[in-house]
């Protein structure tokens, strides 16, 4: 079996560049849509949207590696996505939107020499009022055949853009490494997402992400049981299965920039949230969050963890990122 592996993270943040620009500048965001020839239109025939459940419905339970690598080499799960008909090619600036601080859009002129490699789909999903589209970038550089490498779910209400979520990752890095994330939308529109990386170590199996789509068409966490919550990366409390009141959320940081803080010997901050109906609201508190590794595995020791300095905060209201401020 060949040796898989993850690519590191910070390319990401290399494709986030004009996003970050946008916001910290504190600039209006741009939600025209456009194509090579002009304006970009939405498919809304009603015949082409697909039925639900659809994507890897067993993720949850495949825990060993074998069991995902079959579940990933699937010819015929790939030819049922491929099936969405990815056909309508857009330009990088289709759209720059706020998502959660920790994921990163995929625009950058630096990535996007070729614009035939963001096509949005013919099929989509209706959900009320908004249609939901599928959006995938293609791996064209490094082999023989292009295939789907990212791929996103884009809402809309009267061809009006309101948000996006990436729910697919197949990225073949150096040396082997792999990430994957896989996807499936249940009937009640519950999208599940599992991550995998394949490293030297070899193999990580992350927690399972469930989202949901707001009525406002804004997605969101969405968790299986109301009341207190609590894991290595944040606790809070859940409230009609969304975030509500104060968060604390520990996880990786890519605004979080080690140049400019060379005393940080890693991009983790220690987060004070606030939500209201799942959405981001108020003011956030970013912290440096000082931690001490495992020598031998190199995991960090969640004991050891403690809130550092502050290092930047971000204003919302009604789930839309207002102003970043660095200190």
């Amino acid at each position: 079996m060949p040796k898989i592996n993850i690519a590191c993270f910070p390319f990401f943040l290399f494709l986030f560049s004009c996003y970050s620009k946008a916001q910290t500048e504190n600039k209006s965001i741009n939600t025209e849509a456009h194509s090579d020839k002009g304006s970009f239109f939405f498919n809304t025939n009603k015949a082409d949207c697909i039925s639900l459940p659809f994507g890897y419905s067993d993720i949850s339970k495949r825990l060993t590696i074998d069991s995902i690598l079959s579940v990933i080499q699937d010819e015929n799960k790939l030819k049922e996505i491929n099936a969405l008909q990815f056909e309508k090619t857009i330009k990088k600036d289709l759209v720059l939107l706020p998502e959660e601080y920790d994921v990163f859009l995929p625009f950058s002129t630096s990535v996007n020499e070729k614009y035939d490699r963001i096509k949005m789909a013919t099929d989509f999903l209706c959900y009320g009022d908004y249609s939901v589209y599928f959006m995938a970038v293609f791996n064209t550089v490094r082999y023989a055949q292009p295939f789907i490498e990212k791929m996103y779910l884009i809402s809309t209400k009267e061809d009006k853009l309101i948000d996006m979520k990436r729910i697919y990752l197949h990225h073949q890095g150096e040396m082997g490494f792999a990430n994957y994330t896989l996807f499936n939308i249940d009937k009640n529109y519950i999208i599940s997402l599992q991550d995998y990386e394949f490293t030297e170590n070899p193999f990580q199996l992350k927690p399972l992400n469930k989202y949901h789509i707001l009525p406002s068409g804004k997605f969101t966490r969405y968790y299986d049981h109301d009341g207190p919550y609590k894991n290595d990366e944040e606790q809070g409390m859940v409230k009609n299965h969304h975030k509500e009141g104060k968060w604390v959320e520990s996880k990786s940081n890519g605004y979080l920039d080690l140049q400019k803080y060379p005393e940080f010997t890693d991009p983790y901050t220690y987060l004070e949230a606030e939500y209201k109906n799942g959405l981001p609201t108020g003011t956030w508190k970013f912290y440096k969050l000082w931690q001490k590794y495992n020598e031998e595995t190199g995991e960090p020791l969640l004991n050891t963890r403690k809130k550092g300095q502050l290092i930047y905060t971000e204003m919302y209201r009604e789930g839309i990122l207002e102003k970043r401020e660095f200190h």
